[in-house]
């Protein structure tokens, strides 16, 4: 009855249990599996002892289930399971060998598993549940070979080698360009690091450098995107200019190359005219302000006779002389390849402006050419003005700042009379003189060929006649004319002609009170003394009505009004001793101009002895020097025909 009493608490302990549902098989299955991947944890605990399971070695109910023949598996499988606490279980620093385990191992304790919980709970478990099971624990399998892989299966060359590998598959370059820049102890710049692969890179003062610009070549010589580099400002120096030449040698895709303001000097230069001897990429080349000598300038010419790429060279504010210019010369008479060329700013001057202009006249190519603050002078312009008539390329000239006078003007003005093809001229900043300027302006008038649609005159003050010639050509050629401004028409002695400065001179009070002090032996001071009534060193303008008319001075009030507002320079309405000075002073400066200017006259044929005008002295020498050209060339044609 004991025994009776005992099963049937047995039972209904178990009939009490909570029966597992298919929730719980999932959480004791991740559990378990848990457990594998875990062999610490699995080396803890066996299924024996997992309370959950209702197996623990201290259950009163194990001792009666001893004789059940059901329970055999589950007591197997227990016994199993508690002697692995012996064995050595390998961690996860371990061999990966020993620690992975495959599907068949995994489906035998998933098939013990449910045969536990069928025999003790009797749960019939559904196929769908165990195909979870298995889909589960394939996927932690995965997860598992991926988590612990070890060294041992290491490839050592990558693993060694990562650094290089890494560079090795750096296709912009930026990974190689920070490893230089860290190894030449250089900050890597930011703009060049999001740029790297854009067409155009500029880089325009930013302090980079020699050993920047040497961390930037180390990319740049298998970069295959940037087209134009612009690193003006940079003072990269000689040396860095030495790195970009040499990445020139390897690089391919760039066109265009900015180095203006970064003082590579002479020795720069060199390495740069060296690459380019055998470089055909490049087509612009920046090399301004760079503080090159005149020593270079034999290299640099030798590079344009050789390189047949180059299209624009700029070469402005360096050191060029006249030994230059000649190499210049021989460039430009040799290349028809250069269309651009920028040589202003140097030192020239006047011999070395004519090699220049020399070699343009002999030049089938040049298209632009910069020649600005060079010292032309006169003879400098006649040579430009010999080039305009030659040359039939010449599209864009600028000789502004050249020290270009009145008759030079006149000589570029023959140029501009034949030639057909130049459309821009800049000629700024020069003392031209109304005269000058519009002598220009006739002879682009002339030239019914010419294809002249802009002129520059800044800083040249022109007269009426101008503005109404530049209104006609605005009109009929669409001509652009810049000048510096009108000049009021004023009556001077040196614009007068002919016989009418003989009765300005006469009219001029001036002249009448010098008479007077001829005639009288009076001094200018002692004048001065008997107009000051008062003694206070100052005349003023009723003074001088009373002392005109006290020395019998045949004067008119508008005349004596007159002569007090040319004296009084301050404008104070008085005239003193320095102002009456100096009004004396201009006066025989007026005169002397004045005879010297009847003398060439008279030897122009302008004006006859007796002060008569011939038919042409009303034409300026300038605008005549375009008559004489014009008829000595259809003297020509005439005699060729």
């Amino acid at each position: 009855m004991e025994d009776d009493s005992d099963s049937q608490k047995t039972l209904e302990s178990v009939a009490t249990s909570p029966t597992p549902v298919a929730s719980d098989v999932g959480s004791r299955l991740e559990h378990g599996s848990r457990s594998i991947r875990d062999p610490a944890s699995a080396s803890e605990m066996s299924w024996a002892d997992d309370p959950d399971l209702g197996m623990a070695t201290d259950d009163p109910d194990l001792d009666m289930a001893e004789d059940d023949a059901d329970f055999d598996i589950a007591e197997d499988n227990a016994v199993s399971l508690s002697s692995a606490k012996s064995k050595r279980t390998p961690s996860q620093k371990g061999s990966a060998r020993l620690a992975r385990r495959g599907m068949a191992d995994i489906e035998r304790e998933a098939e013990e598993m449910r045969n536990i919980l069928i025999t003790q709970y009797g749960l019939d478990m559904s196929d769908e549940v165990v195909c979870d099971v298995s889909e589960s624990e394939s996927e932690s399998d995965e997860e598992r070979e991926v988590d612990y892989d070890t060294d041992l299966d290491m490839d050592m060359d990558k693993w060694l080698n990562a650094d290089q590998l890494r560079l090795k598959d750096d296709l912009t370059g930026e990974r190689r360009y920070t490893a230089a820049c860290d190894a030449m102890g250089v900050t890597p710049a930011t703009y060049f690091v999001k740029h790297i692969t854009d067409q155009e890179v500029h880089m325009r003062f930013h302090g980079l450098g020699p050993r920047g610009a040497k961390a930037m070549c180390v990319p740049l010589r298998t970069n295959s995107k940037i087209e134009k580099l612009d690193l003006e400002g940079n003072w990269i120096d000689e040396a860095g200019c030495g790195s970009m030449a040499e990445m020139l040698r390897d690089n391919i895709y760039i066109t265009e190359l900015i180095l203006s303001e970064n003082k590579i000097g002479s020795t720069g230069a060199l390495s740069m005219c060296e690459i380019l001897m055998k470089n055909d990429t490049i087509t612009k080349l920046d090399l301004s302000g760079n503080d090159i000598k005149d020593s270079a300038a034999e290299n640099i010419c030798q590079m344009l006779k050789k390189n047949t790429s180059l299209r624009h060279l700029f070469l402005s504010h360096n050191h060029f002389e006249e030994e230059g210019a000649l190499h210049f010369k021989e460039a430009l008479s040799y290349n028809e390849s250069l269309e651009t060329l920028d040589l202003s700013w140097n030192r020239f001057r006047t011999r070395g402006a004519i090699y220049i202009a020399e070699g343009v006249q002999e030049n089938y190519g040049l298209r632009i050419l910069n020649f600005s603050m060079n010292g032309l002078g006169l003879a400098g312009a006649e040579a430009m003005g010999k080039a305009l008539k030659a040359n039939r390329t010449l599209l864009d000239l600028d000789i502004s700042f050249n020290r270009i006078p009145e008759e030079g003007a006149g000589h570029v003005a023959v140029g501009l009379q034949v030639n057909d093809v130049l459309q821009s001229l800049k000629i700024s900043s020069n003392p031209l003189g109304s005269d000058g300027s519009l002598a220009l302006l006739v002879a682009v008038d002339r030239n019914d060929c010419s294809c002249l649609k802009y002129l520059e005159l800044l800083n040249v003050w022109v007269m009426d006649s101008f503005i109404d010639l530049k209104d006609k050509l605005e009109r009929e050629r669409n001509l652009i004319v810049v000048y510096g401004g009108l000049k009021k028409k004023l009556l001077k002695l040196t614009t007068l002609r002919g016989v009418e400065w003989e009765r300005w001179l006469a009219n001029n009070p001036m002249t009448k009170i010098k008479n007077y002090i001829r005639d009288t032996g009076y001094r200018l001071i002692d004048l001065f003394r008997d107009f000051d009534k008062d003694g206070n060193m100052s005349i003023t303008k009723q003074e001088f009505h009373i002392g005109i008319q006290s020395a019998g001075i045949v004067m008119t009030k508008e005349q004596v009004d007159e002569l007090v507002k040319r004296l009084d320079k301050d404008g104070n309405g008085e005239v003193d001793y320095g102002e009456l000075m100096e009004g004396d002073r201009e006066y025989r400066q007026a005169l002397r101009a004045a005879a010297a200017k009847k003398k060439v006259m008279v030897e122009s044929g302008g004006v006859t002895e007796d002060g008569d005008e011939s038919e042409s002295s009303g034409v300026p020498s300038v605008i005549r020097m375009l008559m004489s050209e014009r008829s000595s060339t259809s003297s020509s044609e005439s005699v060729a025909s």
